[in-house]
């Protein structure tokens, strides 16, 4: 067998792999830190104070989702990983707005809440999307096209 065929094949292999692996992290981060999130809701009732903390944890949950996102683009090189771990994270949000068997919602309708549910969206959504492309000008030799 050709090395270069088992070479692509393998490497085929290992990008399914961590694909997988990508989408399962952000199911799973997406269920955990959205249930924690869900402490934003009380804090939204104490007041004029609480809510001001609540939006500035928030926000900074966001920052670092985005981050975090723009992070796996840059260590898999390409779109598709922050865009597999995008794609398990708008699963768990879709799962945290559902209801339960027995009835109970499980994100409250609190302003933070939105922000939380639909930022982390907009966050990983941007983070895959602002990856460069692999084959962009800056990996290419000055003059190709």
């Amino acid at each position: 067998m050709d090395t270069d065929v088992l070479d692509h094949r393998l490497g085929t292999a290992l990008a399914v792999l961590n694909g997988v692996f990508l989408t399962l992290l952000g199911l799973v981060a997406g269920g955990a830190v959205g249930l924690s999130a869900s402490w934003l809701s009380w804090l939204w009732l104490v007041g004029a104070v609480g809510q001001g903390l609540a939006v500035v944890t928030t926000l900074l949950v966001l920052a670092t989702l985005f981050a975090g996102s723009r992070a796996l683009g840059w260590s898999t090189g390409a779109k598709w990983g922050p865009g597999a771990f995008a794609l398990g994270w708008i699963a768990s949000s879709f799962a945290l707005i559902g209801v339960s068997y027995g009835g109970d919602v499980l994100m409250t309708s609190a302003p933070t809440n939105y922000l939380f549910l639909y930022g982390g969206v907009a966050a990983v959504v941007m983070g895959a999307v602002l990856t460069p492309d692999p084959a962009t000008a800056r990996t290419r030799p000055r003059g190709t096209p």
